[in-house]
């Protein structure tokens, strides 16, 4: 008997890591409160952006009132570090649930803890300057501590950018514009690189859309940065999300696996 028990066990283990050891990957929109786009439009293109999801079969929550911020941080605080990739899209605004206002949580707010782990997590923002927060909740402060880079901007009115090769790959919707606060890759510290650039100037020192990522950690993804801009925000957010949830490989986690196996084999 015990040889057939030998046998058995590392047959049943190839089925258990798709099933066992990674999380699934879910999306939150946030359109309750908005910055540099009114609610309307924000609605607008987060509905374009579930149907997206929805077609392509990746669970989506949409958040649609300034009610749901509770339920919003619930959401992320549930999904962090479940070995899954998950993204929260926000449109302008860092709800205090996720972030206290004024930069009273520097280090370790719900948001910054999401994309701290290997699970890779994102934030997509769409609109105003990232984190910079409805009504200026936390000015420059929000990114500069979200990155723990202390000089990051995100300054430059009408800054022309030009769809990269790999921009019309991911994001077909995605066409040349002006951002109003595109990302400033020459600012990157840290283990802070940029994983891929959808649109960018001609030095390749401002970009939006970009993804740029913590080393191993999470992932921030500003999304066409425009004050009242009519740009096809929900679909350009949908094409980088699919092509994210499909490249991207999971992590195993805290090496589960293997010690799974070392204690199966035991068994006599």
């Amino acid at each position: 008997m015990r040889n057939y028990l030998i046998l058995i066990i590392p047959i049943a283990l190839l089925a258990m890591p798709l099933t066992l050891t990674f999380g699934a990957s879910e999306v939150a929109i946030y359109t309750g409160t908005t910055q540099w786009i009114n609610k309307d439009a924000a609605d607008e293109q987060a509905q374009i952006c579930v149907d997206m999801l929805d077609d392509a079969g990746i669970k989506n929550t949409w958040y649609v009132s300034d009610g749901d911020m509770d339920a919003l941080a619930e959401w992320m605080e549930g999904v962090t570090d479940d070995n899954g990739l998950d993204i929260c899209i926000l449109y302008g605004d860092l709800p205090p649930t996720l972030y206290p206002q004024g930069n009273t949580s520097p280090d370790g707010s719900i948001a910054e803890t999401f994309i701290e782990t290997t699970d890779g997590d994102a934030i997509i923002n769409h609109a105003d300057w990232m984190f910079w927060g409805l009504e200026n909740r936390n000015a420059e402060g929000g990114i500069r501590n979200m990155m723990d880079i202390p000089g990051m901007v995100m300054w430059d009115d009408n800054t022309p950018m030009v769809v990269t090769e790999k921009g019309k790959e991911i994001a077909p919707s995605l066409t040349d514009f002006q951002s109003d606060r595109p990302f400033h890759t020459d600012l990157l510290e840290g283990n802070w690189v940029v994983e891929v650039s959808l649109a960018q100037n001609e030095a390749g020192t401002r970009a939006d859309p970009i993804i740029v990522r913590d080393g191993d950690l999470g992932r921030l993804i500003p999304v066409i940065q425009t004050n009242m801009g009519d740009e096809p925000k929900g679909a350009v957010a949908a094409e980088i999300i699919i092509w994210l949830m499909n490249n991207v490989t999971p992590v195993e986690p805290n090496g589960k696996l293997s010690t799974t196996w070392g204690n199966l084999k035991t068994i006599k």
